[in-house]
């Protein structure tokens, strides 16, 4: 039963969000840079980016990632996770019409098979939250497939 309350809490601190802080590696040396990022029903989450960014080098380069939430009552949800490149323009497609937001993606890309679009997926291996002024973070038990 916490399980639920675990996940129904990180759902609603993550909605409760604008952007997340993602924090990748360039060499060894963290980088971290506001995303607009979009949470999957599996509690996997979406980054589109140009193909061009630096980000895109480094999750290339090193796929391990971390994306901090903090909403405006100071809860916080962190998820260490690896992103892959989603590959598939139909698989592409699909998530860009179930989960990201179409006045946001249509200003910048032409659709799925815009060479300048990438759209990664970040599969959690670790996701935790906690209440403003608490010191702990309350650990999400995850079935990683």
């Amino acid at each position: 039963m916490a399980e639920i309350k675990d996940i129904q809490k990180v759902k609603e601190i993550v909605k409760s969000c604008i952007f997340a802080s993602l924090a990748t590696s360039d060499k060894g040396q963290p980088r971290v840079r506001p995303v607009s990022v979009f949470m999957v029903d599996d509690l996997s989450f979406l980054v589109a980016t140009f193909a061009k960014t630096r980000k895109v080098a480094q999750l290339l380069g090193n796929p391990k990632v971390e994306l901090c939430f903090v909403d405006a009552n100071h809860r916080q949800v962190r998820v260490a996770g690896i992103a892959s490149a989603v590959d598939s323009i139909e698989e592409k497609d699909r998530l860009m019409q179930k989960y990201l937001d179409p006045k946001m993606w249509q200003r910048f890309f032409k659709g799925p098979e815009d060479p300048n679009f990438i759209l990664f997926k970040i599969a959690p291996r670790q996701v935790e939250w906690m209440e403003q002024e608490q010191i702990q973070y309350h650990q999400v038990e995850l079935t990683v497939k």
